[in-house]
């Protein structure tokens, strides 16, 4: 539907995005990963939903520095991990998943804690 409307260049990178969503239930969730959806049926529409509101947030990136030559979005990179969590969450919720664990949070497991090449605060 939405994927008609769409310019071929526009196509491509939706399907790298989608792409990238399949592949990442064969990461583990310290990593960013979603292994714990490995499986899952209603993985195909998460990542249909994950890969919708990760494009708009990439082609809002694309026109801030494209306005604003040499200059990254703002945002510190702890604050663009927690926008993607956020936006995987709403997903999850949407379609009845459990939620994906924060990796920065306290009470995250171990494993997930201690990503190796992460600074912890």
């Amino acid at each position: 539907m939405l994927l008609l409307a769409m310019s071929p260049a526009a196509q491509a990178q939706q399907q790298t995005y989608h792409d990238m969503c399949v592949r990442a239930a064969d990461m583990p969730a310290a990593y960013g990963g979603e292994s714990d959806l490995k499986g899952n049926p209603k993985y195909p529409a998460y990542c249909d939903c994950f890969i919708e509101k990760f494009s708009a947030r990439a082609q809002k990136a694309a026109l801030y520095m494209q306005a604003n030559p040499g200059k990254a979005p703002p945002g510190t990179a702890e604050e663009v991990a927690a926008q993607e969590l956020a936006m995987r969450n709403s997903c999850r919720k949407q379609l009845g998943l459990p939620a994906a664990l924060d990796p920065n949070k306290a009470g995250a497991p171990a494993a997930v804690q201690q990503v190796p090449g992460l600074k912890r605060k």
